[in-house]
């Protein structure tokens, strides 16, 4: 346990130390923050003004569309909707030429029906020809339905819209489908960033002789289990620093009527029982990617050749998130992603999205850690066999079969 403990303080150490780990968490960490406070800066500049602080010039013949310039007042109520001169169109295009907060919306005639058209400065401004062509096109068919002598009963029945609503059969909500996207990312960079840190770690100590040294003082097994930890700690503290600061900005920074796509945000998804199981679940494939890897480093001689040599774990772990990623855009159930479940590669990043939407039971999920505890243990012990045969080897690169016999 000594010798643990002693390779896992060095590499924590000398890992917490690289200006680039430093740099990253600060960059994430501001990056954070500026996320968390769009909502807010976004509602201080889009809010409307008291006084009118953007110029619409309505064009065209009143008659023709009765209850037009009320309808657009209503649409864009931080405007100032001024009645236009036909004859002063260029005029006014010069003018919303060099201004963004000013427009003009013209009334034509074409082939006997009114033709809108919008002069903007960019088709970013705050004006949309679609919005403004949605509320003056029932206005048109009102005036005519009344010109053909329909009733007044029959013009609000041709224009009235059926209620509707949406009901969620599942659990699933827009705020639980966010987090559980955001921690499948997350979970997919800790796993690949943090087990290349091992790989890398141990490719620099054998490149630069430092192994030899820490093989003197200490088992090869126990110098992977040592490092694997250092490396897993620091991938612990940082992310619970930036899932900190995440939802300290939620808190502190989202405005609470916030809502997207029209449904409010919250973290009812995130129970303390779904955190405890996430965790548990980043530990667990950490640990599993992180033994594959330590051996990836082992093998070579070189920095340059670690790639090459983690091609097969980048390859299993690039499938495994692929796998989750698509079972959670989908939303669909199949065979594939009741399979990832138990699947012990696949399941760090399948069961966090199923657990933040409850579209999991807990048999499935005592069957997942169970078999990702066990397949953790069994590659834990080869990995640690290969690890000792390989880690002072120099020269021609072993074969994972030589590597084996090497070892008995």
């Amino acid at each position: 346990m000594k010798q643990i403990i002693t390779v896992f303080r060095f590499t924590f150490a000398e890992a917490i130390r690289k200006k680039a780990f430093l740099i990253i968490t600060s960059i994430v960490l501001f990056l954070i923050l500026v996320a968390c406070a769009i909502p807010l800066i976004s509602g201080k500049i889009s809010a409307p003004k008291d006084d009118p602080s953007k110029t619409i010039y309505f064009v065209g013949v009143p008659d023709r569309l009765p209850g037009a310039r009320e309808a657009i007042a209503s649409l864009y109520p931080e405007a100032e909707i001024i009645n236009g001169d036909a004859t002063l169109v260029a005029q006014y295009s010069d003018e919303v030429r060099t201004d963004s907060d000013k427009a003009i919306i013209e009334l034509t005639e074409s082939e006997g029906f009114p033709k809108i058209r919008v002069t903007a400065k960019t088709f970013m401004s705050f004006i949309d020809v679609n919005q403004v062509s949605d509320v003056l096109t029932p206005l048109f068919v009102r005036e005519e339905m009344k010109r053909l002598g329909a009733s007044d009963d029959l013009i609000e029945l041709s224009q009235m819209t059926l209620p509707s609503e949406f009901i969620m059969a599942g659990n699933m909500d827009l705020s639980g489908y966010i987090i559980g996207i955001a921690l499948l990312m997350i979970m997919f960079f800790a796993i690949y960033y943090y087990g290349y840190g091992v790989s890398m770690s141990i490719a620099n100590e054998k490149a630069s002789r430092v192994m030899e040294t820490l093989i003197v003082s200490a088992k090869p097994s126990h110098v992977l289990i040592g490092k694997c930890l250092g490396m897993g700690l620091l991938g612990l503290a940082q992310l619970s620093a930036f899932l900190l600061t995440a939802a300290l900005g939620y808190v502190l920074l989202v405005p609470k009527d916030f809502t997207l796509m029209g449904m409010p945000l919250s973290l009812s998804a995130f129970t303390f029982s779904s955190a405890v199981l996430v965790l548990l679940y980043f530990v667990l494939g950490y640990s599993l990617y992180a033994v594959m890897n330590a051996v990836c480093g082992a093998l070579v001689d070189k920095i340059e050749d670690l790639s090459s040599a983690m091609m097969p774990v980048m390859f299993i772990t690039m499938v495994s998130f692929y796998v989750g990623y698509f079972t959670a855009i989908s939303g669909t159930t199949n065979i594939v992603s009741k399979i990832a479940v138990y699947v012990p590669f696949s399941s760090p990043f399948v069961v966090p999205f199923k657990l933040l939407n409850s579209d999991i039971s807990i048999s499935d999920i005592v069957i997942s850690i169970v078999l990702l505890l066990t397949a953790v243990v069994v590659v834990a012990w080869f990995s640690a066999r290969l690890y000792t045969a390989s880690v002072l080897h120099y020269g021609k690169r072993l074969r994972i079969k030589d590597l084996y016999l090497q070892r008995k």
